[in-house]
């Protein structure tokens, strides 16, 4: 039985709002996509989240679709009209809008960047004299050794905005910057954030970021808490998992790139892979493209629920 006025909880809200500002002019956002919207690692959530939406009539959700996530009627009045006692509004939006309300309030200043496939944006140390936010692509943030081996911080996608955190402690930029994929950035010079902090809600705004960014270093610290490499490997494929059956998986970047972002060695992950073929998981296409033959078993190894061996 539908029961629209149901409590929901703090996430599950989250989702609704992520539909209910995603663009009209753009398709309806791909599990992947809302993930990374709302700054989650793993799509796998969003997923368990839709269905209970779902199930209250707040979410449509077209089975055998990449693209069918949809706020019905019901969903639109939950995000727009308040419950009674509302929390009291804080001067700018949070969580999932900080990014917009940041780019907004910056939109007459920013700058369109394309990034070429393995071009740098900053090198660890550089002045932190611009805010960016990508429109399309994925960018990497890492730091390099003395010995030259490098370790992945974090990924940036769309919607993603980077660069702001030494604002705040007036230090250089912690990490550098690449590009995995052909990018187009959004680029905001420190003149001008300078002068828009004045703005009412900017800095509340910018705490959102930084925090949005917190939980995505916490996620990447629990991902690489787990002890098996075949579990990690199915805990980074299964978020880029489109829909549709027998559905294809593309690796972003290059092979080293994403092994060390999921923190492994190239070749305990080429090891890895080879068992998920070997297995019958996946099937291999080419380089860095497989086809997803048994999608619940994957997600089974993914939450470390199940174990192919060695």
């Amino acid at each position: 039985m539908v029961v629209p006025d149901a409590p929901l909880t703090a996430a599950e809200r989250r989702v609704l709002q992520a539909l209910s500002i995603w663009p009209a002019g753009r398709l309806p956002p791909t599990l992947r996509e809302l993930a990374l919207a709302l700054g989650w690692r793993s799509a796998a959530a969003v997923r368990e989240y839709l269905g209970r939406l779902q199930a209250l009539g707040l979410v449509q959700v077209e089975p055998g679709r990449a693209r069918a996530i949809r706020l019905t009627e019901s969903g639109r009045l939950r995000v727009e009209v308040p419950r009674k006692a509302p929390v009291p509004a804080l001067p700018s939006p949070l969580g999932l809008a900080g990014p917009q309300a940041v780019m907004q309030l910056l939109e007459a200043h920013a700058r369109g960047v394309m990034l070429p496939k393995g071009s740098s944006l900053w090198r660890e140390g550089d002045p932190a004299d611009r805010l960016v936010q990508v429109e399309h692509g994925l960018l990497r943030a890492f730091r390099t050794f003395e010995d030259g081996r490098t370790a992945t911080l974090l990924r940036f996608g769309p919607g993603d905005v980077l660069g702001f955190a030494p604002f705040f402690d007036g230090g250089s930029l912690p990490a550098s910057v690449e590009a995995l994929a052909a990018t187009r950035v959004r680029l905001i010079h420190r003149r001008d954030l300078q002068a828009a902090l004045e703005e009412p809600g900017m800095s509340v705004a910018l705490l959102a970021l930084l925090a949005r960014q917190l939980r995505k270093a916490f996620d990447t610290i629990e991902q690489l808490s787990i002890r098996s490499a075949l579990t990690r490997v199915a805990a980074a494929l299964e978020p880029l998992v489109p829909g549709g059956p027998y559905p294809i998986v593309a690796i972003p970047g290059s092979a080293r790139a994403f092994a060390e972002d999921i923190g492994l060695t190239p070749a305990s992950f080429s090891r890895a892979l080879a068992a998920l073929v070997r297995r019958g998981v996946l099937h291999r296409l080419g380089p860095r493209r497989f086809q997803v033959l048994h999608l619940e078993a994957l997600r089974r190894l993914a939450s470390g629920r199940e174990s192919l061996g060695s």
